[in-house]
């Protein structure tokens, strides 16, 4: 059965990915059954036969209100729920079920994408007997919650006077409908937030209508109450509960795999696939491993539209924002700390298109030396040669469903804002609007899965495994010589590399730190919580472990959600009808590769900066457009490149990752110009008379706290010149993207960025692991301890820039560099114009492959950090001699080599 939030879509996913739902107003409504007057949401679109949450207030709010929660059943089965803090981890959440004619009522926290805590809090319902009733289509819960605001972001304060919240619901019962500790089933039915306008929910008639309720008792309820138990980790934060994550213990013996490879990428995300595909044009034997699976057809996945069998849902751009109403959720990690995606392609595959090429500056502003725009703007060429998105997707020349970008673009343009390309002018980020950017090609979405893995599948020396979950490394100090995985159907295997092999991480900012952690690399507290959990992972002996910052400095954009009623009484798309069939008219056109199914559902990108707050720095802000909903215009707001606030990721005893610090707003100036921000949509959209704001109060102030990730995660291995393991050092991996403290291992995903970009992350992700693939395939592994390391960088990676066919997806005619060929041990065996075998290094993929030669003058000991003053560091020890025994043996080969030995040791 799935559980709740099932592979990690989340029952209230506030996300900036776009996978949350367009957000509603709530309205007056008297319930007849009490008298009482409630501020409600009601919802039927999705839930059928309609599900509602009413709230009333006093007119001085404390720590109590009166709710009603309103729930379909399906043949008396099904469960429903309130988020009180509309986001996912550290809100609370209320849900009831039917169990006969009871009513089963409970308060549940979740720290992660896994299934939810029973609340341990002291929250209480007091159950209103009139409004409380199971019937033949519905249950009916009207209760008195007893200390259930609670602020600090885990549900709406006293003081707010609007704030989102979010709902679910199921057409199952939870595992056990007994028990009000029960695992909730996955919420099929519905779900999204809406915005509830609490300034009009409050009543002088409370205390009398609050009168009515019956006393707080514990248990399941028809005239009875309940009150949370047991424990839960409360973290602030991210977004609404899921299914348990996939247990790292085997199901049976541990074995390895008898093939080794010179690279392991760890996640066929983005970031993975561009560098387990340049890597292994440059010549190297690379196994790509996913813990998902198939994305599109060409790649295995069976699971098509029903009126197009040549199409997955995750293909369509039309359905980008839709993903989480889909029946199988399965595309979504049960781990992580918020939204991601867990298949080929990541959360490339299950994003909402946004494609915004970074400006310069968002390098040159933080990023370290090597990485400005002057280095990585190869690394862009490359990628936009092969990805380069488009305002234009569709093939007709023309943009669909244009109303909420006719209407806002024409505020913009009265107010000085300039309507842009944001491809062709990246820079232009002040006061500037554009046509959506989308990672759209051939009227599909498109990503590294579609323009790199079959460049990638193309070479004999590239391997693609998925379903295979890789749960620590195996590592010797800081060598590492493998990487232990489990399939799904829990097989477990060791896979080696080869032994001047390499591990490049790529499992995404909210994943690779539980890699990092789960091998003993990172802080001791979370490696504490890690030896102490139950996840099956065994750790190395304390000695081993190496002391980096592992989920610190983390950030991520904070979103905030507007919606405006339009005087325009326009019909929105009937974006619920595409996964069964849209308009036949929709579908002929876009089996000509345009019209609206062609097209992603934002309908304008804006972005502006700021540089009043008093710390003199300059904020870049961005917005995007929508409307889903006929009616009303959506517009979400982002804090973005120059924010200063930072969280930290952390892991619990289960292996979820968790957000242990929130990065939001917990700066001055954060706060300060988000605000202005927000107060400048508020009364700009609204000033002309043709648009209204619908969220209740328009002053800014009172939406601050309101704020939810924008899922666009960096920091939480931070790349940079400091190294960790010392004093006042930040960062985890090196300039190389090299983990510190160890010899081979690599971070080329989001997580290893330095700061945050101006808009979406998708992008530039894809940059940095173009730069990042170029440095790691220059980076010479030297045997046995010694690393040698290119004394310039990688400023002309060993790869062509090959794409493949814009018409219908076909390798080109021409070579792709090295052709190689995998032995039985793993090794490459490649046939170059010289006749020589690389060394398993970067082999140059020009017309002559060249030998893999470190320089004796560079080579370095990186496995420990470098000696304090006063540490014994005296020439005559143990290590200093086999170092030196080693570094010998390695200048033998290299004049073995330089004299031309073969292979069979003749000359």
């Amino acid at each position: 059965m799935l559980t709740l939030l099932a592979a990690g879509a989340a029952i209230l996913s506030l996300s900036s990915k776009a996978f949350a739902q367009e957000t509603y107003a709530s309205t007056d409504y008297t319930d007849t059954n009490t008298g009482i007057s409630f501020q409600r949401y009601f919802e039927n679109a999705q839930a059928t036969g309609g599900y509602s949450f009413g709230i009333a207030l006093p007119q001085n709010p404390t720590t109590d209100f009166i709710g009603q929660l309103v729930v379909p059943l399906n043949s008396t089965q099904g469960w429903g729920a309130v988020s009180l803090g509309g986001s996912m981890t550290g809100s609370l959440l209320f849900a009831v079920w039917a169990n006969g004619q009871d009513v089963v009522p409970t308060f549940r926290m979740a720290t992660a994408y896994a299934s939810p805590d029973v609340y341990s809090g002291n929250a209480t319902t007091s159950p209103i007997a009139k409004g409380t009733f199971v019937n033949t289509t519905h249950l009916s819960y009207t209760f008195v919650c007893g200390n259930c605001i609670l602020g600090n972001l885990q549900t709406f304060a006293s003081t707010d006077a609007q704030y989102t919240l979010g709902y679910a619901v199921s057409g199952t019962n939870p595992t056990d409908p007994t028990d009000s500790a029960s695992e909730l089933s996955y919420h099929a039915e519905a779900y999204g937030e809406y915005s509830m306008a609490l300034s009009n929910a409050t009543s002088a008639d409370y205390d009398m209508w609050a009168a009515m309720a019956s006393a707080a008792t514990t248990g399941s309820c028809n005239g009875t109450s309940s009150t949370g138990s047991a424990t839960a980790t409360v973290s602030s934060g991210a977004t609404i509960p899921v299914s348990t994550g996939t247990s790292s213990v085997p199901s049976g013996p541990l074995s390895t795999s008898a093939t080794t490879y010179d690279i392991i990428v760890v996640g066929g995300g983005p970031s993975g696939i561009i560098a387990a595909e340049r890597l292994a044009e440059a010549g190297n034997n690379v196994l790509l491993l996913e813990r998902g699976g198939p994305s599109n057809t060409a790649l295995g996945a069976t699971d098509t539209l029903s009126w197009n069998d040549t199409l997955t849902p995750y293909d369509l751009p039309a359905l980008g924002s839709s993903l989480t109403t889909m029946q199988d959720v399965s595309e979504f990690c049960k781990d992580t700390a918020s939204t991601a995606g867990c298949i080929l392609g990541g959360s490339s595959t299950v994003n909402a298109m946004n494609f915004i090429h970074p400006p310069e500056r968002d390098f040159d502003d933080k990023w370290p030396t090597g990485w400005k725009w002057a280095d990585v703007s190869d690394a862009a060429d490359r990628l936009y040669s092969r990805n380069p998105g488009t305002t234009m997707p569709s093939a007709d020349g023309k943009h669909y469903d244009q109303t909420a970008f006719n209407i806002v673009s024409s505020i913009l343009s009265i107010n000085g804002w300039t309507q842009v390309d944001s491809i062709q002018s990246p820079n232009e980020k002040t006061k500037a609007f554009s046509q959506p950017a989308w990672s759209i090609m051939n009227s599909k979405r498109a990503g590294p899965a579609r323009t790199y893995l079959p460049l990638a599948q193309a070479l004999p020396n590239f391997t693609l495994k998925m379903d295979t979950k890789v749960t620590n490394l195996v590592r010797t100090g800081g060598r590492i010589t493998g990487v232990q995985t489990v399939a799904s159907n829990g097989t477990a295997e060791i896979i080696n590399i080869n032994p001047t092999g390499k591990v490049v991480l790529a499992s995404g900012a909210l994943s690779t730190p539980r890699v990092l952690w789960n091998s003993g690399i990172g802080k001791s507290d979370m490696l504490q919580v890690v030896q102490s959990g139950s996840s099956g992972i065994t750790l190395p002996s304390e000695s081993d472990w190496i002391d980096l910052p592992v989920g610190h400095n983390m950030k991520d954009h904070a979103q905030y959600v507007l919606q405006f009623n339009s005087l325009q009484n326009f019909s929105a798309y009937p974006y619920s009808q595409i996964p069964s069939g849209p308009p036949v008219s929709d579908q002929d056109l876009y089996a000509a590769g345009s019209g609206v199914l062609a097209q992603a559902v934002q309908r304008l990108h804006m972005w502006t900066s700021d540089t009043t707050a008093s710390d003199g720095l300059t904020r870049y802000l961005q917005g995007t457009v929508s409307a889903m909903t006929s009616g009303v215009i959506t517009i979400k707001g982002f804090l973005t490149h120059g924010t200063t606030s930072t969280g930290v990721l952390g892991i619990n005893a289960a292996g979820n990752t968790i957000v242990q610090t929130a990065p939001w707003m917990n700066t001055p100036g954060d706060r300060q110009v988000m605000t202005t921000f927000l107060q400048w949509i508020l009364d700009t959209m609204a000033k002309n008379g043709t648009l209204s704001y619908s969220g209740g109060t328009t002053n800014a102030s009172s939406l601050i706290d309101s704020r939810i990730t924008g899922d666009h995660w960096t920091g939480t291995a931070k790349m940079g010149p400091d190294d960790g393991r010392l004093a006042n050092g930040t960062s985890v991996v090196d300039l190389d993207t090299r983990v510190y403290g160890t010899d081979n291992l690599f971070v080329v995903d989001a997580s290893m960025h330095p700061d945050l970009p101006t808009g979406n992350t998708q992008a530039i992700i894809m940059v940095a692991a173009e730069q990042a693939a170029a440095k790691i395939a220059a980076f010479q592994v030297a045997p046995s301890n010694l690393t040698t390391t290119p004394s310039s960088g990688a400023s002309a990676p060993p790869f062509a820039n090959t794409t493949l066919s814009t018409s219908a997806g076909a390798l080109p005619a021409t070579a792709l560099g090295v052709a190689a060929a995998t032995s039985g041990s793993g090794s490459v065996s490649s046939k170059t114009a010289c006749g020589r075998k690389p060394t398993g290094a970067a082999v140059a993929s020009s017309g002559f492959s060249t030998i893999s030669i470190p320089s004796p003058t560079s080579v370095s000991m990186p496995s420990t950090p470098p000696s304090s003053a006063g540490e014994d560091s005296g020439a005559g020890s143990t290590g200093e001699q086999s170092s030196m025994n080693q570094l010998i043996d390695l200048i033998m080969q290299l004049i073995q080599d330089l004299l031309g030995k073969g292979e069979d040791g003749s000359s």
